[in-house]
């Protein structure tokens, strides 16, 4: 047999010279296969009967002895001179002498490049167990000359130990080692094996031998034999009595009783034989009912029993009563504490509503005071301008009764008087940092979008066009409107809003009023959602609106949020208007958005800088250089304390790498949201 190219081998015998004579080993009961002889020293000093397992062979040079006066080896058996030149018929072609045949030579010399030795073991073939254990136990066990691990003396049970190999070369147990007791190992893995007609198991892998455990491996009616034997004496000694043991009788009838340790041992391999009996088993417990000293014996242990168990459950209840005794008492002391803290709040609650009805009443006295001195004013002012109108009438009716020429006199300009008699521009709450933490915090629980990719699209939503894809992304896009403006400005797009006058002039959107708005109040965000741009072709109106907001026709404070579907029929966007657009998923899982307005949000200034640490973050891009790198910077450093910079900042590099995608082989991400025609 072979395992990746090698072979296993015998050394059958040691030649003079170093020399091996090895014969390969093959499984089941064909002969053994060809002869080698080899020099390798780890193969002959494994000596006869060693198995290796080699590989690599070579052939050598052939070995050339030297002429020697006694070529004979020192262990050679004394043959008579007059048996050495014995010949036999020619016809056989035998050697001349016996001492040739055990002359290296006869068989190529090999040599191999891998040599491992291999563990051998004894398995009975023909006989079984008991009969390996018996001639163990006898000293004739024979097995085969050579270097033996372990005998199998058990069904997956062998003896590693506690046998010997005697001169005769016939097995037997060690000096001391009794049936008995003996230490048995099994093989916890299972390793490769040849089995050979003799009984030897080579194994081609190392076995794992498991923990040895102590066996009894003598015959059951041995066991049993001496058991009862045993069981016999200690009756006929206990039945004459041993009232003591102060005379030579009753010291022998002790002696009699007694177990020694062997003894206990024919007792305990009786116990585990009696224990496959389970008729025995279940009769035992009915044997035993019937003895009155066992069942006195079990009341007995049963009120002990009973009593141990009344003992550990009392004092587990008086551990328990007296944890909670205590966290009791605990709660006790947390209870009039929070009374008092709350006798304290009552008083302040008190003092406060004293102080808040003075600070009321003082604020409507000046309140009040104001106002007289306002109306007094108003009075004053209107007065004033009565008189001076009345002066002016009577000054044009003195020039028209004169009698030369009339000199043209320019009337006051009403659109003066009227523009100071405006009232001043309502001026919109902000939202403090704290509330737009808060806003940024519920859009990104209920959206699925991160703050930082949020805070993204509003810093994007003034220089580009952040585009939300999915089937929740009107929603999602008109619920940032709502909390970041106040006011929900939708507008949707079909095949007929062609150009951005159309989308201005729907009167069903309210894009016209966001313009407005943002106009009147450049200090702050506008946003506007505009929903479905694929849905008619809006290569028309996205450059017209880049290009007006970046030369001033539109305000820069207007936000624009825009959306994409997902399917039905959508017309196909141009590459070289999605280099405008930031696309960005809507999970499907986002819900609506409570109202959390909460003020407007300040508007991007020309005047901001960028901050060293947001240039850092997006000069790692390599599209992002010159001006484009500078834009993206100013808008990244406008990112309020408390979101990662990073985050917001890996939303500029997506958008990078979206146009460098889109400008460079045509094959980007979301291609089929912008170019398949059919959903």
């Amino acid at each position: 047999m072979s395992v990746s190219g090698k072979t296993v081998f015998k050394v059958s015998r040691i030649l003079s010279h170093g020399v091996a004579v090895i014969a390969e080993i093959k499984e089941g009961d064909s002969p053994a296969g060809k002869i080698r002889e080899t020099k390798d020293p780890r193969i002959v000093l494994g000596g006869i009967g060693s198995y290796w397992l080699l590989g690599g062979e070579k052939e050598e040079p052939p070995l050339v002895l030297d002429e020697m006066d006694d070529p004979r080896r020192p262990d050679w058996s004394m043959i008579s001179s007059i048996a050495s030149p014995i010949r036999g018929h020619s016809d056989f072609k035998l050697p001349p002498t016996v001492e040739a045949y055990d002359a290296p030579g006869r068989n190529k010399l090999k040599s191999f490049a891998t040599v491992e030795p291999l563990t051998a073991v004894y398995s009975p073939r023909d006989i079984p167990f008991s009969e390996v254990v018996a001639r163990l136990r006898s000293g004739t066990l024979d097995i085969p000359l050579g270097p033996l691990r372990a005998i199998e003396v058990g069904q997956g049970e062998w003896l590693t130990t506690q046998f010997v190999c005697q001169p005769s070369g016939l097995y037997a147990l060690a000096p001391g080692a009794t049936a008995r007791s003996l230490f048995v190992s099994k093989i916890d893995n299972r390793p490769d094996a040849q089995r050979l007609p003799s009984g030897i198991v080579v194994y081609l892998s190392q076995p794992h031998w498991a923990f040895a455990q102590e066996k009894d491996l003598r015959p059951r009616d041995e066991i049993i034999d001496a058991a009862e034997g045993w069981l016999g004496r200690a009756q006929i000694a206990a039945s004459k009595g041993s009232e003591g043991i102060v005379t030579i009788d009753g010291l022998r009838n002790m002696v009699a009783i007694t177990v020694d340790a062997d003894e206990k041992a024919d007792l305990s391999s009786a116990l585990r034989i009696l224990a496959d009996r389970e008729d025995l088993l279940d009769l035992m417990p009915q044997m035993l009912s019937r003895d009155p000293a066992f069942q006195e014996h079990l009341r007995e242990i049963e009120t002990a029993e009973k009593e141990r168990l009344r003992v550990a459950l009392q004092s587990k209840l008086e551990a328990e009563l007296q944890v909670e005794r205590d966290r009791l008492a605990e709660l006790r002391s947390e209870i009039a504490e929070a009374e008092t803290r709350l006798a304290l709040a009552g008083q302040r609650e008190v003092l406060l509503r004293a102080e808040t009805e003075k600070h009321d009443e003082a604020l409507r006295a000046k309140i009040a005071e104001a106002a007289t001195q306002i109306d007094a004013k108003s009075i004053e002012s209107a007065t004033k301008l009565q008189a001076e109108v009345a002066a002016l009438r009577e000054m044009v009716l003195q020039v028209t009764t004169r009698p030369e020429p009339a000199v043209e006199v320019s009337e006051p300009k009403e659109l003066d008087v009227a523009a100071d008699n405006d009232p001043p521009p309502v001026t919109e709450p902000k939202a403090d940092e704290d509330a737009r933490k808060s806003i940024l915090a519920g859009l990104s629980s209920a959206t699925g979008l991160t703050a930082g990719d949020i805070f993204a699209i509003l810093l994007q939503s003034t220089e580009a066009i952040p585009v939300l894809i999915g089937e929740k992304a009107p929603g999602v896009a008109a619920d940032i409107v709502a909390s970041i403006g106040g006011e929900t400005a939708v507008a949707f797009c079909d095949p007929s809003r062609i150009s951005w006058q159309d989308l201005m002039r729907d009167e069903t959107s309210d894009l016209a009023s966001a313009v407005a708005r943002a106009k009147s109040n450049p200090d702050v965000l506008v946003p506007v959602a505009i929903c479905g741009i694929t849905n008619g072709p809006c290569e028309y109106w996205i450059p017209q609106l880049i290009e007006s907001r970046r030369v001033g026709r539109l305000p820069r404070n207007l936000a624009v949020i825009a959306t994409a579907g997902v399917d039905g029929m959508r017309v196909s966007v141009p590459d070289s208007v999605l280099r405008f657009m930031v696309p960005i998923v809507v999970p499907d899982t986002a819900r609506p958005v409570r109202r959390l307005y909460a003020g407007s949000w300040t508007a991007p200034s020309e005047t901001d800088r960028a901050r060293p640490e947001a240039t850092d973050i997006l000069s790692q891009v390599e599209t992002l250089s010159g001006a484009a790198l500078q834009r993206a910077a100013k808008a990244l450093s406008r990112v309020p304390q408390g979101i990662e910079m990073a985050d917001v900042g890996r939303a500029f590099v997506r958008h990078a790498e979206w146009v460098a995608s889109v400008t460079a082989d045509g094959q980007y991400e979301f291609k089929n949201n912008f170019k398949k025609i059919e959903g």
